[in-house]
């Protein structure tokens, strides 16, 4: 079953391991979304209409994550994700679409164009970055943790304030819905072998701090882009992912630290755009 709201189209790809959640916008060639963690497709429903005159984007929730199925038994490589945006690929019909991830989906989306070069066609990556060393992997598990719910529901507050919702400026309806999400993977329930005290949060982050970039990016075929900001902290390796991807062009928009969309929506999409018409 698919519903329409505000003119975004929502359903689910049905596929062996699970359904898998999306959102999408617009016609045209298309442009496949992987989103940071711990949100959903609906980290893109703001940005989307800014392609959609063009492209067919569809923002797919990780397997796992917001509305998508949780796998049965945890993941606990990266190849294991990749194989399950081939199995959303294969599901909606996608036979070589573009292919765009955010933060953590960008860890996931050169993984997929690194594992199956043949599927993906422009491939854009936004604030890439090698994770896979003991010590970033000790960011992460200090970054990402399961809270325990209490009884008077102070955990929730806490929950709030760690994800930056009471930051000055945030658009809190915006956060309100992707808040949702974060509540929906707050869980450890047969996570703790795999993802410590991350629960299922620490899926995405588990399997990425234990990614071999250096070694896996050099078999991206992929024409592709490589966005950081320009004070961002993982642009530092910018020009090493320019280097080893063999067909990359890379470029960095203003930035309050990481780039976000949000921090520039207008200028993004045009680079973006131009990227994938030329």
């Amino acid at each position: 079953m698919v519903a329409r709201i505000d003119g975004e189209k929502r359903g689910f790809a049905n596929t062996a391991i699970g359904n898998i959640e999306y959102r999408e916008r617009g016609d045209g060639s298309p442009l496949v979304m992987l989103h940071q963690t711990p949100t959903s497709s609906i980290r893109y429903s703001p940005w989307m209409p800014l392609l959609s005159d063009d492209f067919r984007c569809i923002a797919m929730t990780t397997i796992g994550y917001g509305e998508s199925d949780r796998p049965k038994e945890p993941f606990d490589n990266i190849g294991q994700f990749a194989d399950s945006v081939i199995a959303f690929f294969d599901a909606m019909e996608l036979e070589k679409p573009n292919l765009y991830g955010g933060w953590t989906g960008s860890q996931l989306a050169m993984a997929v164009a690194a594992k199956y070069p043949e599927r993906v066609d422009k491939l854009i990556l936004e604030e890439p970055f090698n994770w896979g060393t003991p010590k970033r992997r000790e960011v992460h598990l200090r970054l990402h943790h399961y809270w325990e719910p209490k009884a008077d529901g102070s955990h929730l507050v806490e929950l709030w304030k760690k994800y930056g919702g009471d930051k000055p400026g945030r658009d809190l309806k915006q956060f309100s819905r992707l808040f949702l999400d974060y509540l929906k993977v707050n869980d450890n329930d047969g996570a703790e072998s795999i993802y410590e005290d991350m629960g299922w949060e620490g899926a995405g982050p588990n399997a990425m701090t234990l990614y071999d970039t250096w070694e896996d990016v050099i078999n991206i075929q992929s024409e592709t882009l490589v966005i950081h900001g320009t004070t961002s902290e993982l642009g530092r390796s910018h020009e090493k992912f320019l280097e080893l991807i063999p067909n990359a062009t890379g470029v960095k928009l203003p930035s309050d630290g990481n780039f976000d969309i949000v921090m520039a929506p207008d200028l993004w999409a045009k680079e973006v755009l131009a990227f994938l018409k030329k």
